[in-house]
C-alpha cells in the first residue's frame, strides 16, 4: 500500500458519504478512476436502484479508462439485482488494475468478483485502508452477517444522568442543535423504537423534523400487554410496528390492524418486557437494517444488559435535574450487575463532540 493508494482511496471514502440518505439499503460505496497518476473519474452510489459506485464513475471520466485503475471502498458486486453486475461492467472497460477497500460483507458474495476479475486478467488488490472502509458501512455488514438489524441507542440526559425530573417532564432537556442532529439519525434509520411508557406520557409523533427525506422511518413500539391508545400520534405515520407478548386481546389487536399497523405477538423476557433478541431476529426479517432506540431507561436497560446494541449516542446538557425520584437514563435490575461482577459495565468510547451547549459521546460495543 503506497501514499498514493491511501490518498485514492481516502477520496473514494469522502465521496462514499455522499450517499448517507440515499443509498439505503445498499451500502455506501464511492469509487475514483486514476490514469497517469491524475483522476479522471469519480462516482458514488447516490440512490438505491440507481447505478452504483463504478458506473457512476465510469460515465464521468473524462477520457478513456481502458488501461486505468479504480479505487472502490467495496468490493464490486458480481450478481443481477436491481442493477447489473458491476464486475461485468469492469471487465468490458478494459480498466487493468482494480484497487479494492474491504470485501463484500454478504458471506455469500465476499471474495467473488475479485476472483472474477482476477480471471478476467484485471489485477486485483484489497485491503487499502480496510479498516475505514469496513467502518463505513457497519450497518449493512451487520445486517448481511446476522440478519439483525443494527442497534443505535440514542439518549439526551442531564449532566446527572436523568432524563426526566420526578414528574416525568423532559422537555426540552438537550439543546436544539442537540435535537437536530437527533433527527438526522433517525433519517439514517430504518425505525426508531421506544417503549409503551413514552408514547403514554409523551404521545410523540416520532417522524424525521428539521430535514428533508425521501421516507420517513418506520416506528417500533414495545407494548407487552397492547396498552397503545388508538389516538396515538405515531399511528400518523405510514408504518408502524407494535411489539406485544404474546395472548394479547384479539379484539384490540384487530383494531389496531386496521390502521395499516402490524402488531407482532412475541416472547417476553422474564420481567415482562418483550424478548428484545426475538424482535430484532422478526425486525431483520422484515428488512429493517438499522434500529435507533430512543426509549426510556428501561428500555435502554433491556437493550444494552442483554448485549444488545452496536452503537450508543449520548447527547449530555448543561442541566442538573436532581431530585431522589427523577428518572435515569439506564434502569436494569440490580441481578445483573451481580452477574457481571463488575462496578457497572464499560463501553469503548469513540467520539466526542461538542453540539450547542450540549456534549455528544459515541459509544460503541466493538
Amino acid at each position: 500500500m503506497t501514499l498514493k493508494d491511501i490518498f485514492f482511496m481516502q477520496r473514494a471514502l469522502s465521496l462514499a458519504k455522499k450517499g448517507l440518505y440515499g443509498s439505503h439499503p445498499n451500502p455506501m460505496v464511492g469509487a475514483v478512476i486514476v490514469k497517469n497518476g491524475k483522476i479522471i473519474g469519480e462516482g458514488f452510489h447516490k440512490e438505491f436502484g440507481k447505478e452504483h459506485a463504478e458506473i457512476n464513475a465510469i460515465k464521468n471520466a473524462k477520457s478513456s479508462v481502458k488501461g486505468a485503475r479504480i479505487y472502490v471502498t467495496l468490493e464490486p458486486c458480481s450478481t443481477i439485482g436491481k442493477t447489473p453486475p458491476c464486475a461485468d461492467a469492469l471487465i468490458k472497460t478494459g480498466i487493468k488494475e482494480v484497487i479494492i477497500g474491504a470485501n463484500d460483507p454478504n458471506p455469500a458474495n465476499s471474495g467473488k468478483a475479485a476472483e472474477i476479475l482476477g480471471t478476467a486478467g484485471i489485477r486485483v488488490r484489497a485491503g487499502v485502508l480496510k479498516k475505514e472502509c469496513e467502518s463505513l458501512n457497519r450497518v449493512f455488514a451487520k445486517h448481511m452477517r446476522t440478519g439483525m438489524p443494527y442497534v443505535t441507542l440514542k439518549i439526551s440526559q442531564s449532566l446527572d444522568g436523568k432524563i426526566a425530573d420526578f414528574a416525568g417532564n423532559s422537555r426540552w432537556i438537550s439543546s436544539k442543535s442537540s435535537r437536530i442532529e437527533a433527527h438526522k439519525l433517525r433519517a439514517q434509520s430504518d425505525a426508531v423504537c421506544v417503549g409503551i411508557d413514552t408514547i403514554l406520557r409523551d404521545n410523540p409523533r416520532l417522524n424525521v423534523r428539521y430535514l428533508k427525506v425521501k421516507k420517513q422511518p418506520s416506528v417500533v413500539v414495545l407494548d407487552s400487554s397492547l396498552r397503545i391508545p388508538l389516538n396515538s400520534n405515531v399511528f400518523k405515520n405510514k408504518n408502524v410496528v407494535i411489539a406485544a407478548g404474546r395472548g394479547v386481546s384479539p379484539y384490540k389487536k384487530k383494531r389496531i390492524e386496521k390502521m395499516n399497523a402490524v402488531v407482532l405477538e412475541l416472547p417476553q423476557s422474564s420481567n415482562g418486557g418483550i424478548d428484545i433478541k426475538s424482535l430484532l431476529k422478526t425486525l431483520g426479517r422484515m428488512g429493517i437494517a438499522h434500529l435507533m432506540v430512543e426509549g426510556g431507561g428501561r428500555v435502554m436497560g433491556s437493550f444494552i444488559s442483554g448485549n444488545l446494541w452496536d452503537r450508543f449516542i449520548c447527547f449530555i446538557s448543561n442541566v442538573i435535574i436532581g431530585g431522589e425520584k427523577s428518572v435515569s437514563s439506564v434502569v436494569w435490575p440490580d441481578a445483573i450487575n451481580e452477574k457481571i461482577k463488575t462496578l457497572g459495565m464499560k463501553v469503548r468510547i469513540s467520539g466526542l463532540k461538542k453540539i450547542g451547549t450540549d456534549l455528544k459521546y459515541v459509544l460503541r460495543n466493538n
